[in-house]
């Protein structure tokens, strides 16, 4: 009697288009399991002067890591969408987008995050395998109703905890592809941006890199090596709840050490803020004539039960194993912000150092040279074959938070092979 009810209750796609500040796109909620009626939201930006259904300019896919977060922060606070949300929650123009050049394409997953919705318990998932499989059946009913969308090149971009779901979707879009009669989505890169990939590699480098910026001691980074080794010693038995709650502890720890330190940017004592996204995005003319969500949805910025729901996913370590296979077939891009300490760039280089890829050699033989934006350097650029790697300097986690113009110039390069300078 309940499900009877419920799907009384569950209305049709939200779907629809919108015009904000002169710019237009679709946006809304599809319906990913018409039995319960949860959906997953997106919200997509047209090209300056191009038409999605005509022309053949790229499309860019973007997702917020967490995960549980919604993609409302990337696409609004890093540069990416035409427009920004300034601290009064007012939209305005935003002169860094990246719809100079491309479609852009922004995905609230897994559910429950921004304005994606589980309407039944058994619709949620907790691993990343499990849960790319509704985010593919999205993609396809995507694919569907929109057919010119994936009529281009496609290219898929994320932070933090994306570098789980994305290397996953990536490989499953691949598989899927090869099969007659499916729709295709011609992915042809995807960018991780200070991904969380591999726990027993980013989880062991915490106490010489807070060591080596001054802002611990010899004894404080003697007690954060022992947790360190604690939390390999989970992995390698496979108890990966102990090894989450290990690694857990070790962040509150090096916060209470550090005088709180924000470890996604080691440059600040203060977290970014999103009580102007929090506005904007529940101001009612806005869901109902823009965001086309019901006027009931609340969005917010992150959902930690979705973050918690995810706690034996943290620590596997599929990615290792799933880059070198997509390397055969796609570009990636590994974009990091120096001052992560979170994923930070001693647990992503040796993580680097460690794939299983034939031209490894050749790719820590090439030139690391300088990338320059706008006259000043922006950070340092190796690449070889289908992989590259950036360092970004004055960043954290956040890339374009700090530095939206070399966010896009790093984008355009990697998108349309411009070359590193």
């Amino acid at each position: 009697m309940f499900i009877s009810l419920l799907l009384t209750l569950v209305a049709a796609d939200t779907d629809s288009t919108f015009t904000i500040n002169g710019f237009t796109g679709v946006s809304g909620e599809i319906i990913t399991n018409s039995m319960t009626g949860s959906s997953i939201f997106f919200w997509q930006f047209d090209a300056y002067n191009g038409n999605i259904t005509t022309d053949t300019r790229p499309l860019v896919i973007w997702n917020q890591g967490g995960p549980g977060c919604g993609s409302e922060i990337g696409l609004l606070l890093e540069g990416i969408a035409p427009i920004t949300v300034d601290q009064y929650g007012n939209a305005q123009n935003n002169p860094s987008s990246w719809n100079t050049r491309v479609h852009i394409l922004s995905i609230d997953f897994p559910y429950d995050s921004g304005f994606s919705v589980a309407l039944q318990p058994e619709d949620l998932q907790n691993t990343t395998q499990s849960s790319v499989v509704y985010l593919y059946n999205f993609l396809i009913r995507l694919g569907q109703k929109y057919p010119t969308w994936f009529k281009r090149d496609v290219y898929w971009f994320g932070e933090d905890y994306s570098g789980h779901f994305i290397p996953a979707i990536a490989s499953l879009i691949l598989q899927n592809n090869a099969v007659a009669g499916n729709i295709v989505i011609p992915l042809k890169g995807i960018a991780l941006g200070n991904p969380w990939v591999d726990g027993s590699y980013q989880t062991q480098y915490y106490d010489m890199a807070a060591y080596n910026l001054g802002i611990i001691n010899a004894q404080q980074r003697s007690t954060i090596w022992n947790n360190q080794n604690n939390i390999l010693n989970y992995i390698n038995q496979q108890n990966y709840t102990l090894a989450f709650n290990s690694w857990q502890f070790t962040l509150g720890q090096f916060e209470s050490m550090t005088g709180n330190v924000n470890v996604y940017n080691t440059r600040t004592t203060s977290n970014m803020t999103f009580s102007n996204l929090v506005y904007f995005l529940n101001t009612p003319s806005i869901k109902t004539k823009v965001l086309n969500v019901p006027s009931s949805a609340i969005w917010a910025a992150c959902n930690s039960d979705v973050f918690y729901d995810f706690e034996n996913d943290f620590m596997l370590n599929f990615p290792t194993t799933m880059i070198p296979q997509l390397l055969g077939q796609l570009k990636v891009m590994i974009y990091h912000g120096i001052d992560d300490l979170y994923c930070n760039t001693l647990g992503l280089n040796q993580w680097i150092k460690n794939l299983n890829w034939p031209y490894a050699s050749n790719f820590f033989q090439s030139r690391r040279g300088f990338w320059n934006v706008q006259g000043s350097i922006a950070g340092y650029a190796q690449t070889y074959s289908n992989l590259t790697y950036i360092q970004v300097l004055n960043a954290g986690q956040a890339v374009g938070f700090k530095q939206p113009y070399a966010f896009r110039d790093m984008a355009f390069r990697f998108i349309f092979n411009q070359g590193w300078n």
